[in-house]
Parts: structure tokens; C-alpha cells; sequence
């Protein structure tokens, strides 16, 4: 880090830092840019406003073991709160309808303590040689014509700024640091969905290492309730709902856990809740000088809500390619857009295929929900694994096993064909 003295309008001596990157934002996607980039010997500043890393938690804490070993970050088991070998998913009927998370190479499901995990991740890149500033927060953008060349922050009342050749935005959905850049970060509310949970003890478990997913029109509008055990009797239980609903999210919850006889005398020791953004990527996370990643970017899956993996990997990809920037002194939007290729190459087709999925699921009927739950491993096959013809050979089993679907399946099957 280099510090320089400015006389700003008002004749007033400012001190502005200046560093290679700066990050906004130490959850996982913003410490795993830093970790990346210092790891190459530039000079990275972490930005944190908060006074603790990981906190508040705004996650249901499951995740896989398979992604954390894509990125390069070894399991610890101070982290690693539970393990889990698939899960069910609960019908509005109440049935019950196992599945198995894929276990190659003895790789499992993980619920993880994301106040352990992100600091852990924090203190990776701070080792790496990343700069980390706590309690500092970005007030505004440094820019040159369209090109952002810093940030604007203030630290303990005092305002300052650190000028950067690029900015990572890691400030999540509300990610004002996009926005002040002029990037367009608005979503409907249609498109956002709302949560609330709680991590319960005393919750009764017939298979603990079993994820539990639950169905329902009147349950959870146009999203589900979970309990996810985290070992012994404590588990995360939650709900997500989507859309003008006419309650909220905390009220479902507590309507979801009063109807349990396996919740309803545990005790809420944490509450958590926030918004997540399930309209698919931003059209644009990168510019001249700025490069957006994890929930900042929307990189959430369109019908789960799940974030931490795209976090994680976009992270990683966003480190790589500011470090060739670096390397070339380029770093413009031009240069830095191989970063948004890269993650919608990689991901970009199962973002679509569940945005296409979330829109089926939002038009079924609780009777229609049964069926199609009922026959989840045959759609998963069509939505992840599916290519060319097969696609709409598996839709046509699908519709034979379950004709009442055949109308709502139709419209994925012209969306996922025309991809092709």
C-alpha cells in the first residue's frame, strides 16, 4: 500500500491510499478475490463494514464438499458443523421422496458455521498478504470519465479514499458499489425472494444427516420451508418465499413450526433474514475499472436461492482474471469481461434451465406439486444432464408417467430445446 496526500475543492488535505485492487465486501466471493489476487504479490485492501467477518449470517449453511476442493479451500473441521448424504423432499400431501447427493470420490453435502467459515477465508487471504480494513465502509466511487478508479470510504467517522486499479464490488444484493459505478443492479420483486430462519435446538431428527425440503401453496408461496441439521438437535429451519405474498416470511415460518410436533417445543436460539435477487445474472458485472462477483452480481440460482457456490467460484475466476489484467496493465471492461464469460460458460446454461424450471414450478397446483416431486430424479436428469435429443425424449417419459404435467412441461421443453 502507498498513501499521497490531495488538496480537495474546499483546500483541505486528504489522505488517499492506493493499492492494486481493492474489494468491497469480506464474505466468501470477496475474500477469495483477495486470497487470488494477493497471492500473486499485488497489493489487495479487504474492505469489511461490519465489526466481525461472517456476521450477520444470511444463509442456510449448506453447501458440498466437491466445491470447496474446485477452489482450493482445504475442509476444516471447525467449520464443518454436519455432515449430509442427500435429503427429502416433503409433497403438500406430506409424502415423502428421497434423494442422494452425488458421493464421488467419498465426497458429501456439508452444513458449514458460516461465521467460522468466512473468517477462516478472511484469514487466508490476510495471509496471502491481503490488507483487511474492519468497520470501513464505501460511501461512494472514484471515478475518471466512466472509468472507476477507487473508492470513496470512512473508518471510525473519518472519511478517506483508496484509489485502485480495479475495484472488486463484493457488497452483496444491495451492492451499492455497482450501482454508484452505473451499473444497473435493480430487481423486481417478483424476482426476489424473501427468507426467514431460525437455528433451533432441541429439534428431533429420524435420519440426521438428511437435508428435509417441504412443499406448498399455503406453506411457502411460490417457494418451500427446510430444516437442515447441523448435529446433535440443532438444525437451521427456514423458509423462502417469492413474490407479492400476503404474510411475511417470518410469519409462514412460525406457522410451518407451530404444525410440527419436531419443531414445536425447540428453542430458537439465532434468527436470520434477508432478501435474495432469482432473476438470473446482471446483464453486465464488469466495467472499466470495476469487476462485480457473488450476490453483488446475482450469481444466485434462479429457483434454489443457493449463492455460496457461484460465490465461491466467481470469486476464484474473478482473482485469475484481474491478476492477467494486472500482469498486461490492462484494465479496462474490455480486458475484464472475460471474467462474466468464463462464469456464464460454466454456469450460465443452469441458470437458465432453473429459471425456466422456477417459472413451470410457479404455474403447478399443490396436486400438481405431488407429481412432480414424485418424479424429481427424472427431471434433474432433464435439467442438468440432458443435451440434444435426449432432452425431449426424458420430457416425454415425464409427461407419459404424469400427463397432467404434459401442458406445463411443454413450455420447458420449447425453452430448453430452442437453447440447443
Amino acid at each position: 500500500m502507498r498513501s499521497k496526500y490531495k488538496v480537495n475543492v474546499e483546500g483541505e488535505v486528504e489522505q488517499v491510499m492506493k493499492y492494486d485492487v481493492v474489494v468491497i465486501g469480506a464474505g466468501p466471493s470477496g475474500s477469495m478475490v483477495a486470497r487470488t489476487v494477493a497471492e500473486s504479490g499485488a497489493n489487495v485492501l479487504l474492505m469489511e463494514k461490519h465489526p466481525a467477518i461472517g456476521t450477520p449470517v444470511h444463509c442456510a449453511e449448506a453447501t458440498w464438499e466437491g466445491i470447496l476442493k474446485e477452489v482450493d479451500i482445504e475442509l476444516d473441521f471447525r467449520w464443518v458443523a454436519n455432515r449430509v448424504r442427500g435429503g427429502y423432499y416433503f409433497t403438500p400431501r406430506g409424502e415423502k421422496v428421497p434423494y442422494l447427493m452425488s458421493n464421488e470420490g467419498g465426497l458429501t453435502g456439508l452444513m458449514i458455521e458460516r461465521k467460522i467459515f468466512d473468517k477462516s477465508l478472511a484469514l487466508e487471504a490476510g495471509r496471502a498478504g491481503a490488507d483487511i480494513m474492519m468497520r470501513t465502509r464505501a460511501v461512494g466511487v472514484i471515478k475518471e470519465n466512466h472509468f472507476v478508479r477507487g473508492i470513496k470510504a470512512v473508518r471510525e467517522g473519518e472519511e478517506f479514499g483508496v484509489e485502485a486499479n480495479v475495484v472488486v464490488a463484493a457488497d452483496g444484493v444491495e451492492s451499492r458499489v455497482a450501482r454508484w459505478a452505473g451499473l444497473n443492479t435493480a430487481g423486481k420483486l417478483s424476482e426476489t425472494m424473501s427468507c426467514y430462519q431460525y437455528e433451533m435446538v432441541g429439534v428431533q431428527f429420524e435420519e440426521p444427516d438428511m437435508l428435509e425440503f417441504y412443499f406448498g401453496r399455503k406453506l411457502a408461496p411460490q417457494g418451500y420451508a427446510w430444516i437442515f441439521p447441523k448435529g446433535n438437535d440443532v438444525a437451521n429451519v427456514g423458509i423462502g418465499v417469492r413474490g407479492v405474498s400476503e404474510r411475511h416470511a417470518k410469519a409462514y415460518l412460525d406457522q410451518f413450526i407451530e404444525r410440527s410436533d419436531r419443531l414445536s417445543r425447540a428453542k430458537i436460539v439465532e434468527i436470520r433474514g434477508g432478501a435474495l435477487p432469482v432473476d438470473g445474472p446482471l446483464d453486465r458485472f464488469v466495467q472499466d475499472g470495476l469487476v462485480v462477483v457473488g450476490t453483488a452480481a446475482h450469481l444466485v440460482d434462479p429457483f434454489s436461492g443457493a449463492g455460496i457456490l457461484s460465490a465461491l467460484r466467481s470469486g476464484l475466476i474473478a482473482g485469475r482474471v484481474i491478476n492477467a489484467a494486472l500482469e498486461e496493465g490492462r484494465h479496462d471492461a474490455e480486458r475484464l469481461l472475460e471474467y462474466q464469460e468464463i462464469i456464464m460458460n460454466r454456469l450460465g446454461r443452469r441458470w437458465r434451465r432453473n429459471a425456466y424450471f422456477r417459472k413451470v414450478f410457479d404455474k403447478m397446483s399443490d396436486d400438481d406439486l405431488d407429481e412432480f416431486l414424485k418424479l424429481f430424479p427424472e427431471i434433474g436428469e432433464v435439467l442438468y444432464r440432458g443435451k440434444g435429443a435426449e432432452i425431449g425424449q426424458k420430457i416425454k417419459f415425464i409427461i407419459r408417467r404424469a400427463p397432467k404435467l404434459a401442458k406445463l412441461f411443454k413450455f420447458l421443453f420449447v425453452q430448453l430445446k430452442n437453447e440447443t
